[in-house]
């Protein structure tokens, strides 16, 4: 089944975080005749650049708006993991869960060095659990009665990375991005994921894969750890 994506620019605002960076978040809607989905992407820009600046693409693993305190952030709607050490009522993530990641994400550097950096919440593209493969992207992309991917069709990792790729469609696109130059990178699962992008998609400048473990970049024979 053939899946479209269109692209909405729902926020731009200059200078949003003050002095160091300027904000986009784009919504990436897909839709077939099966249904529809939609992804948003937090992109952050050198405050003032005087031209497109290669980016930084991840995903994140608690919400677009975790990364930075920024209240410019739309806080995530999607799924979130139920962990009181996150912030998180009933299965969604509030007002208090902002910047409670951005440890793990130097925003502040990576802008001041000159790069952009582009963000999303990777449950938007599917969640993080046993949902029968049913709340994400993957039903877009099933035949007439068909309810779960084949064996042989795409899990979350592979999904995740169609994902990169379609992120990378509108970064192309962006005059305020050097779309010859996005990195694509993750952590974990996430790290898998940013290696089967690269592998599939090789308009990707570079790959970076933290600690991807067994099935990415680790030893799959002699295992000497990760």
């Amino acid at each position: 089944t053939k899946v479209k994506v269109r692209f909405d620019v729902i926020k731009n605002i200059e200078n949003a975080i003050e002095g160091v960076a300027d904000l986009k978040e784009v919504d990436m809607n897909f839709s077939s005749k099966r249904g529809r989905h939609s992804a948003r992407m937090l992109l952050l820009l050198p405050a003032n650049s005087s031209g497109p600046v290669p980016v930084f693409l991840g995903l994140n693993f608690y919400g677009n708006h975790t990364i930075h305190p920024s209240e410019h952030i739309s806080i995530t709607e999607s799924w979130a993991r139920n962990n009181e050490a996150f912030m998180v009522e009933n299965n969604q993530l509030d007002e208090r869960s902002r910047g409670i990641r951005a440890s793990r994400w130097p925003v502040e550097y990576i802008l001041g060095q000159g790069y952009g950096l582009a963000v999303i919440y990777y449950g938007d593209l599917d969640p993080d659990y046993d949902d029968g493969f049913q709340n994400g992207l993957h039903p877009l992309f099933y035949q007439k009665g068909q309810t779960k991917p084949a064996e042989e069709e795409w899990g979350s990792i592979g999904i995740w990375a169609w994902g990169f790729s379609r992120a990378l469609d509108y970064l192309k696109s962006d005059q305020n991005v050097d779309g010859e130059n996005v990195i694509v990178f993750g952590h974990s699962r996430l790290g898998k994921t940013s290696l089967w992008a690269g592998a599939q998609d090789e308009r990707f400048a570079g790959v970076i894969s933290n600690n991807s473990g067994c099935g990415g970049a680790a030893l799959s024979k002699r295992k000497f750890g990760e």
